[in-house]
């Protein structure tokens, strides 16, 4: 089986919740329904994916336009490359947003920043394992919407974390859980993640 490292993630924060139903996290797994705070921040994306590194005010993708602060853009060459890890019977994969060295780096787009929610997750620590990388550092920008599909985008916020002894061990039994999780719950005949 095949899983993604954001529907682990979905997972993780869903067994912590109390009050949130199974058939949320089936549909957000098994169905591609993007809100539109998602469309605006895959855009975003998007827009630094095909970026140089520079000086911008304005990024234009998807039909999405981004006001960019007096800042220069420094983006790492390598960009969007995804990788897979076994754990145990569960195949698991994920793409960072650039990976520079022994670093990775992921773009978030959020209306408040909560560096403890990112903190909290698994994402940082299954890209760590999955790359072989000994730093995970979040590059948070704030959108503020101006009119529709026109955002306002605050200077990035940096957080960084270092793997850990033991990380390994924690996603490989996160994983196992979620594939435990999948054979009860999810579709047998389920397509594959990409």
């Amino acid at each position: 089986m095949l899983a993604r490292v954001s529907n682990i993630e979905a997972f993780r924060r869903w067994r912590e919740a109390e009050d949130q139903p199974v058939e949320d996290l089936i549909e957000f797994i098994t169905v591609d329904n993007p809100t539109p705070a998602m469309l605006a921040g895959t855009a975003f994306h998007e827009a630094l994916e095909h970026a140089q590194p520079g000086t911008y005010e304005v990024l234009e993708a998807m039909g999405y336009t981004f006001h960019l602060p007096d800042a220069e853009l420094v983006l790492p060459t390598i960009r969007e490359v995804r990788a897979y890890g076994q754990y145990g019977d569960l195949t698991v994969t994920g793409k960072v947003d650039c990976l520079d060295g022994r670093r990775v780096d992921d773009h978030k787009t959020t209306s408040r920043f909560d560096a403890e929610r990112y903190l909290a997750g698994y994402q940082w620590r299954f890209y760590l394992d999955l790359f072989g990388a000994d730093v995970f550092r979040w590059n948070v920008f704030e959108l503020r919407e101006e009119e529709p599909q026109v955002f306002q985008v605050s200077a990035p916020q940096l957080l960084e974390i270092t793997r850990y002894p033991g990380m390994h061990d924690d996603c490989m039994q996160l994983a196992l859980d979620y594939l435990a999780f999948a054979h009860n719950h999810l579709p047998a005949d389920m397509p594959e993640a990409a």
